[in-house]
């Protein structure tokens, strides 16, 4: 099982709640929770920003870069010769930018508003 998987269900349990319950609260069908809370499913970028607003929670803890709860840590060293969705090549800056938004959410989402017709984002991490 992932760490995503582990820490979603350790919040929940932590919190006394139901999948059900969650599912009401963030908006998410329990089926999905449930799946996330397996490692069966990966969730897309909207699912994790509203999990780690119910929870309190940074992605950085989430995903398992850190036990602190709240830290969001600089992991932009992760991102030489990273390539998303088949672009390749991209800029020094084009890097900077992604690893920005993998350490702050906001800022993704920021970005993907921005740069996109939709106003949910759907095609980073398919659920």
């Amino acid at each position: 099982m992932s760490i995503l998987a582990k820490r979603l269900k350790n919040l929940r349990l932590q919190k006394k709640l139901s999948l059900i319950e969650i599912s009401r609260k963030v908006n998410l069908s329990r089926d999905a929770l449930e799946a996330y809370e397996q490692g069966k499913r990966i969730p897309d970028i909207s699912h994790v920003i509203k999990l780690t607003e119910f929870y309190e929670v940074s992605l950085c803890y989430l995903i398992g870069k850190t036990d602190n709860p709240t830290e969001i840590i600089d992991i932009s060293d992760e991102f030489e010769g990273f390539h998303i969705n088949g672009i390749q090549d991209l800029s020094e800056e084009e890097i900077t930018k992604i690893a920005l938004m993998a350490s702050d959410d906001s800022l993704y989402m920021e970005w993907y508003l921005a740069n996109t017709e939709t106003e949910e984002p759907n095609n980073f991490i398919k659920d």
